[in-house]
Parts: C-alpha cells; sequence; structure tokens
C-alpha cells in the first residue's frame, strides 16, 4: 500500500474518530450529564440519545479493531522481509 494511500486511511480513522467521540459526549450530556431530559414523556428521546451512544461506540470499536489488524498486518510484513533476508545471506 503506499504511503500516501495510508496516510489518507490514517486521518479518515482519526477524523472519524473524534466525530464518534463528540457523538457519545453529546449523547451522554443529553441522556446522562446536566443536560438530562427530565420530562416523563420525554424518555423516550433519552433512550434514543443512549442508543446513539451504543451505535457510536460500536462503530468505534470497528475502526479500531481495523486499525489494530493493519498494524498486525505491516508487522507480519515486516517479519517476512526479515525472514528472507536472514535465508538469503546464508
Amino acid at each position: 500500500m503506499s504511503t500516501e494511500l495510508e496516510t489518507k486511511i490514517q486521518t479518515e480513522r482519526d477524523e472519524a474518530l473524534a466525530t464518534l467521540a463528540e457523538v457519545v459526549d453529546e449523547a451522554r450530556y443529553k441522556s446522562l450529564g446536566d443536560g438530562r431530559i427530565r420530562s416523563p414523556e420525554k424518555e423516550r428521546i433519552r433512550l434514543k440519545y443512549l442508543r446513539v451512544i451504543i451505535s457510536a461506540q460500536d462503530t468505534r470499536r470497528k475502526i479500531l479493531a481495523d486499525k489494530e489488524l493493519e498494524e498486525l498486518a505491516e508487522r507480519l510484513e515486516a517479519l517476512e522481509e526479515q525472514q528472507e533476508s536472514r535465508a538469503g545471506a546464508v
């Protein structure tokens, strides 16, 4: 993968994670914090914010898992290159 593409992917991941963090913070504030919706008839709105938190956290987990898999693939590739260079030196 080209360095330019890797940089673009990493930037997009970082932006997505930052946006998800903002979404979670706002939803927490509205559902659990000082911005809590206190009216019983608006309880359904609170539940919607909690669903937003769950959805955003699930998306965040998937992005981080993708990032971890990519890092593991890079480490494996580096180890394979080291092994090949050692085999060629023998």
